[in-house]
């Protein structure tokens, strides 16, 4: 989730757009998780979590390594196209993630917690969020010296690296932490 954030930081930090053309660079992102969430209920029925969750994460990955990848001269589009790839796998992931992990709760508390649950990926959002500005903001002001301007791009990039790390977990978890059934 912290790419929610580190996307707009991208296009008008270290790319120097306006505010207008970054909400336009994340559009495509936030209709791609709209468009594919009502799917991966489907989606989930037909494959099961362990493929659906295996499928997702690795498309994660693959996301966040392209990020790690971007450099000043990159097209924006470039990073549009993998916002949208990242978003795919995330629309993919989260509701099929949270009516599995209601699917073994006793009919009367599946409420609950699915409320908690909620409550938990958005306390973990945010701190995600903060972690991974605070990793960007700690290397790119570590570096000013070695790469000058181009510092935050750095910074950017190290913070997807970071991403990757936990998408290669996420995927880790999938396969390994994760029965068919």
């Amino acid at each position: 989730m912290g790419s929610s954030v580190l996307m707009p930081l991208y296009v008008q930090s270290v790319m120097g757009y306006s505010a207008v053309i970054s909400g336009l660079v994340t559009l495509p992102g936030s209709l791609a998780t709209t468009l594919v969430s009502p799917f991966a209920g489907r989606i989930y029925d037909k494959m099961g979590i362990k493929r659906l969750f295996v499928i997702g994460s690795a498309i994660m990955l693959f996301s966040n390594i392209g990020m790690y990848f971007l450099t000043m001269s990159t097209p924006l589009w470039t990073a549009a196209v993998l916002n949208v790839i990242r978003n795919v796998s995330i629309g993919s992931l989260m509701m099929p993630l949270l009516t599995w992990g209601t699917s073994s709760i006793q009919i009367k508390k599946v409420a609950d917690a699915s409320s908690l649950l909620t409550s938990f990926r958005t306390i973990a959002g945010s701190i995600g969020s903060a972690v991974f500005v605070g990793i960007m903001t700690a290397v790119s002001e570590g570096s000013a010296a070695a790469y000058g301007e181009g510092a935050l791009m750095h910074g950017m990039n190290i913070a997807f690296l970071c991403m990757a790390a936990g998408s290669v977990i996420l995927l880790l978890i999938s396969v390994f932490g994760v029965r068919k059934e």
